[in-house]
């Protein structure tokens, strides 16, 4: 791959889409515990660095 800036920042988008998934099937069990606050920390800390990553890979492409 050319750019793996952008491949890494998709990755991590995709974690992130895993870990609300499971996020929400554990609040559909059990409710709100501290598992599912800490799943939805771990989204949060993946979608902003998969959007990072991926800016940066869009941006390098260009130049």
């Amino acid at each position: 791959m050319k750019n793996p800036a952008l491949m890494q920042g998709l990755i991590y988008l995709v974690l992130a889409v895993v870990f609300v998934y499971f996020a929400i099937s554990q609040v559909n069990l059990n409710g709100w515990t501290i598992m599912t606050y800490l799943m939805i920390a771990m989204a949060t800390v993946n979608f902003v660095t998969g959007l990072k990553f991926v800016s940066l890979g869009l941006t390098t492409k260009k130049k």
